[in-house]
């Protein structure tokens, strides 16, 4: 079975990825979005949902691998404080923003987008893993958008994981325009057919809404990993996408009378998806 956390980091993304019973050592992190009061590797931990190295020596914890949709630093800033715990064995970020044009777009270069720019520069050749889920990543090139700055948004990672047939797919802060381009890669539409649970682009936010999408995506239910709503761009989304559904909904904490189309970290707190061996999916809150 899989284990999927979708934490609340507020105005930002962390998604965990938990193989059981017998492939732990496959933990896999889509985004290490943290705040200033919360540190999900703190929770994995607490959890126990980490291994061990076997070096008595180093005290780390490992994380199998860590991939960025998004090089805005709601998506990765937590990741001085996940280095500080775990050994991450591989990554995958975007490759299409180098970290040279990082260091330019970027108004300030805190310690969250310098750990992120050593990895860039120290990334080697990717290593295939044999894992129990399957991960595939999708981006658009700067020379998709001719005679424009270089804009993070638009050149987001787009992540599926499949696990037994079931899929979730990972957008990034992707804007609507640039999910116009990506529509237009054959792969992409086939692995949006394929999904099953969405997670909103952009946090929900207007920008990031494509009706073309759900052409071929017709997901059983839709999270927004959002904080509370301050901005125009953020009301209405959650009825908008709620549109964009399949069927009746699903079942959250087993409250079968009260099916739900849209999950928010903002309003459920941690979303907890497990996936059977059978397909099988149970949808809980974690509060605490």
């Amino acid at each position: 079975m899989l284990d999927i956390i979708i934490f609340d980091v507020e105005l930002g993304q962390c998604i965990f990825f938990y193989p059981r019973p017998d492939k732990t050592e496959f933990g896999l992190m889509v985004d290490c979005g943290n705040t200033p009061n919360f540190e999900p590797i703190d929770k994995l931990i607490e959890w126990n949902l980490l291994p061990k190295k076997s070096d008595e020596r180093n005290s780390k914890y490992l994380l199998k691998s860590l991939t960025l949709t998004n090089y805005d630093q709601d998506h990765f800033s937590g990741l001085p404080y996940l280095q500080k715990k775990v050994e991450i064995e591989t990554t995958r970020f975007p490759k299409n923003i180098s970290s040279a044009e990082l260091r330019e777009i970027k108004d300030e270069i805190t310690e969250p987008i310098e750990a992120v720019i050593k990895i860039i520069d120290n990334a080697g050749e990717g290593i295939t893993l044999d894992t129990p889920y399957e991960k595939r990543c999708f981006h658009l090139e700067q020379d998709d958008f001719p005679d424009e700055d270089i804009d993070t948004n638009k050149l987001s990672q787009i992540v599926f994981v499949t696990f037994k047939d079931v899929r979730i797919c990972i957008p990034g802060d992707l804007t609507s325009d640039a999910w116009e381009k990506i529509l237009k890669k054959a792969n992409v539409i086939d692995y949006l057919k394929g999904t099953q649970i969405f997670v909103a682009s952009h946090h929900g936010r207007e920008d990031g809404f494509n009706e073309n999408v759900f052409k071929y995506c017709k997901p059983e239910v839709i999270i927004l990993s959002d904080k509370d709503i301050i901005h125009k761009t953020q009301e209405g989304q959650t009825q908008t996408y709620a549109g964009m559904v399949q069927g009746n909904g699903i079942i959250l904490n087993g409250k079968t009378g009260q099916p739900r189309k849209v999950l928010t970290t903002r309003s459920d707190k941690h979303i907890w998806i497990r996936i059977e061996d059978n397909g099988a999916r149970t949808y809980k809150t974690i509060t605490q």
